[in-house]
């Protein structure tokens, strides 16, 4: 083989050389970014998860509050028919204290002619 013809064959594998470390280097990046949008995918995954998780708590959390107004609101109907059947007490109570009521004044009235009569008769006897 002639000289020339290895020079050219001794540059086109120099020069091959040299793409293939350019190569080399362009692929270290793309290894590098690829990782870092593996990590990035990571990130996001696991954040994910956590806000699966929270909405899952936050869930259980209404669910009981849901459970505790439904009790609360049965409570609050029985402590209404509890206060009516009181109301309705007071009144019948109110009733009566005013039937007594004109009861005292009615036996006052009655004991006030009873001593105005006694009195007179007295006057008269004496």
């Amino acid at each position: 083989m002639s000289e020339p013809l290895l020079q050219q064959i001794l540059s086109a594998v120099t020069n091959m050389q040299k793409e293939l470390g350019e190569i080399r280097e362009e692929q270290q990046i793309i290894r590098e970014e690829q990782q870092a949008l593996k990590n990035g995918q990571q990130e996001l995954y696991d954040l994910m998860t956590a806000l699966l998780h929270r909405q899952e708590e936050t869930d259980a959390k209404l669910e009981v509050l849901s459970t505790d107004i439904h009790h609360m609101r049965g409570e609050i109907a029985a402590m209404k028919q509890d206060i009516q059947a009181l109301n309705e007490k007071v009144d019948t109570h109110n009733e009566r204290l005013n039937n007594l009521q004109l009861d005292v004044d009615f036996v006052m009235h009655k004991t006030t002619i009873n001593e105005r009569e006694l009195y007179k008769m007295r006057s008269r006897l004496f």
